[in-house]
């Protein structure tokens, strides 16, 4: 019998994503603002890079988001046996779309296709790094 307590680490991240998404868009902003600040302290940035470096951290978290959800969609099927690698990358690119169509519906957001394929960046990225994962554990066999 397969076991679901693999897949509870993804369902967790996909319930983050989903509220992360579920905040109205000021709410949304004053996230990345507070990093955008604490960045510029950190590095002396200065200030008219403020909407550049805001746009990089959104943008950045957005294909975090998803390297992290492909892995952990991996670990689950790796745990219950099953290789198939395009399945954790299907279920993260659909997660992906579904997350953007939800979007369409909260104040101050917007679904967008530039932001899905952000995410497919880092879904790619993911599947990068399982690919290495894989190599590296049959060469070691």
């Amino acid at each position: 019998m397969k076991q679901i307590k693999y897949f509870i680490p993804a369902l967790i991240w996909m319930i983050f994503i989903f509220m992360e998404s579920a905040m109205p868009g000021d709410a949304s902003s004053s996230q990345s603002h507070a990093i955008v600040d604490f960045l510029y302290t950190l590095f002396s940035i200065p200030f008219q890079y403020q909407d550049m470096i805001s746009f990089i951290v959104r943008k950045c978290a957005h294909m975090c988001e998803y390297m992290i959800l492909i892995l952990l969609l991996y670990y689950g099927f790796q745990k219950n046996k099953i290789q198939h690698l395009y399945l954790p990358f299907l279920i993260s690119l659909i997660y992906a779309c579904s997350d953007e169509f939800h979007q369409l519906f909260i104040a101050g957001r917007a679904g967008q296709i530039q932001d899905v394929m952000i995410d497919s960046i880092g879904i790619l990225i993911g599947f990068l790094i399982i690919m290495i994962y894989q190599k590296k554990s049959v060469v070691k066999k």
